[in-house]
């Protein structure tokens, strides 16, 4: 499994990963701004892109969701709880944030929605879907591989926000003790920020593990 990280940029500098299979097709986690940034990424990977995994429906991680989607063709995921963001503009908070974005987030409609459990696979790389809820009610992470990709549940040494629309820091709480509970040391891949580990987490994340507040 090879795997291509795009750098962030723009206001928001969200993470954006390439999951290369040994045919030469590509799986993204989440579509953020600058789709011809994605384009070129994909491009040099020398992999055609088949499908894009949201890990939930926040106007940063879709900003260029519909263009990358409709040029490829490639099929998009999400959790069934937000996958009524994608076209609502005051559900995945594009008209609050809208002068932090590089211009309207178009709305798409063609999701395939998924469910805690679900197994998305390409090729041989295969994707369990671990419904994480708090930081919006549709979170996700994956997990392929030795590899967690975490979107804006957890982050080296910090978690997501909860004071938005469906946000809920009680259940990100027990979304979190869920994941204290895996017992291999994933590679986390998140959201935003460094790389961590799983292991590393439960140790030192002040919010989880019982550092901070007791779960």
């Amino acid at each position: 499994m090879k795997i291509i990280s795009v750098p962030p940029q723009g206001a928001f500098e969200v993470n954006c990963y390439i999951v290369v299979s040994e045919a030469g097709n590509a799986v993204m986690i989440d579509c953020p701004e600058g789709a011809e940034r994605l384009f070129d990424a994909v491009k040099k990977s020398g992999a055609e892109l088949k499908k894009i995994l949201l890990t939930h429906g926040h106007c940063d991680h879709i900003e260029s969701l519909a263009e990358v989607a409709e040029a490829t063709g490639a099929e998009v995921y999400i959790h069934k709880f937000d996958a009524p963001k994608l076209t609502d503009s005051h559900g995945n908070l594009s008209e609050f944030f809208a002068a932090y974005l590089d211009g309207p987030v178009k709305h798409y409609d063609k999701a395939i929605a998924v469910s805690d459990g679900d197994i998305i696979s390409q090729d041989e790389l295969e994707f369990k879907v671990i419904h994480t809820p708090g930081h919006t009610s549709g979170c996700v992470c994956y997990i392929a591989d030795d590899v967690m990709f975490s979107g804006d549940t957890l982050f080296r040494d910090s978690i997501g926000r909860t004071d938005m629309t469906d946000g809920n820091y009680q259940v990100l709480s027990e979304s979190l003790k869920r994941l204290t509970e895996i017992t291999e040391n994933y590679r986390v891949l998140s959201g935003h920020g460094d790389e961590t580990t799983l292991g590393r987490e439960k140790n030192h994340n002040p919010y989880i593990g019982g550092n901070m507040f007791d779960f």
